[in-house]
């Protein structure tokens, strides 16, 4: 791990439909508007608020890009975990700076969302360059209500 890496674990909510992009070596690349707002309860109303709000444009790359394309839309809750980056771009002769992150890991947030996993193999298969996915177990069986409030 480089010296001097900024990593981040942010919870939001994507606000952009995620945008695709081929690279020159036959990659790709996909990347997505995370909005990240906090909520706290106000006293004096007696109700929950939004506070302040942080916005990050996330980057995945390859694999991660693939999986993400074909699971996750506008709207959806995801947890981002990737390298943070401020770049600095030209606006009609205006420095303007964004935040970016380069992700290594993107998935549903499961406290706001259920999800299915399909887990990928490392193989291929027959007659593409697409991984094998792996049969996925049957779903787990809900809880009785009985379990759901010992749970909580």
């Amino acid at each position: 791990m480089p010296i001097s890496e900024t990593y981040l674990n942010i919870n939001g909510r994507i606000a952009t439909e995620p945008i695709k992009r081929e690279l020159n070596d036959g990659g790709e690349s996909v990347g997505f508007l995370v909005i990240s707002t906090e909520r706290r309860f106000d006293k004096e109303a007696g109700e929950w608020v939004d506070g302040h709000k942080c916005s990050v444009w996330v980057t995945c790359w390859r694999r991660l890009a693939r999986h993400v394309w074909a699971s996750l839309h506008k709207g959806d809750e995801v947890m981002v975990a990737g390298r943070l980056r401020t770049r600095e771009y030209d606006d009609s002769g205006t420095t303007r700076y964004i935040n970016e992150v380069d992700a290594y890991a993107v998935g549903p947030n499961l406290a706001r969302a259920t999800a299915t996993v399909v887990r990928m193999r490392t193989g291929t298969q027959a007659g593409t360059s697409e991984p094998a996915p792996v049969v996925p177990r049957a779903p787990a069986t809900p809880p009785t209500e009985r379990e759901a409030r010992h749970a909580a």
